[in-house]
């Protein structure tokens, strides 16, 4: 009797088991959440596997990416400037979610900003298939004040070692002009 009763919830499990799979996947928010939460945790591999193949992901004045292999490098460059997303105030409207990011990385701490916008990632099939993150003019303004308060360097837009092999050349070629010139 025992037995029976075990195969008997066993085999209630496995049969509810994918539909209670299926409803995770679905859900919108879940998905979304799931996807930050691997980025900051550091799975690149993770994130990805929740976006769809031709998935684009758009940042507006900081570009755009489309396709696996250029979300992959995007997502690995964020995560080696040890990014952090933050996100609240979802609002979830069929397979479109809308919430507010918060997201910081080193050179933004640097330079004492954390850049807070909207995101409105859109879900088919369990799969990320749009992701835009737009900038609040509030923190688009922070972030320019911030790197105009920066120093500037005086650095020349022609490498140190060109200017130098230059000035090398114009003298040896100096040298033997006047060294020609004496033989006269």
């Amino acid at each position: 009797m025992r037995t029976r009763l075990m195969a008997i919830m066993v085999l209630a499990l496995m049969l509810a088991l994918p539909g209670m799979l299926l409803a995770q996947e679905s859900d919108p928010e879940a998905v979304a959440r799931s996807a930050y939460e691997a980025l900051n945790a550091g799975h690149v591999e993770a994130a990805l596997a929740l976006y769809a193949d031709d998935a684009v992901l758009s940042l507006g004045a900081f570009g755009s990416f489309s396709g696996r292999e250029e979300l992959r490098g995007s997502f690995e460059n964020e995560v080696a400037k040890d990014a952090t997303w933050e996100f609240s105030d979802f609002q979830v409207e069929g397979d479109t979610v809308t919430f507010t990011n918060r997201y910081i990385n080193d050179d933004l701490q640097a330079l004492g900003v954390t850049l807070e916008g909207t995101e409105v990632i859109t879900i088919q099939d369990g799969k990320i298939t749009t992701d835009s993150w737009a900038v609040t003019d509030a923190s688009m303004a922070e972030l320019q004040a911030a790197m105009a308060s920066l120093p500037v360097t005086g650095g020349s837009i022609v490498p140190f070692h060109t200017v130098v092999m230059a000035l090398g050349g114009l003298a040896v070629v100096g040298g033997l002009g006047m060294r020609l010139r004496h033989r006269r």
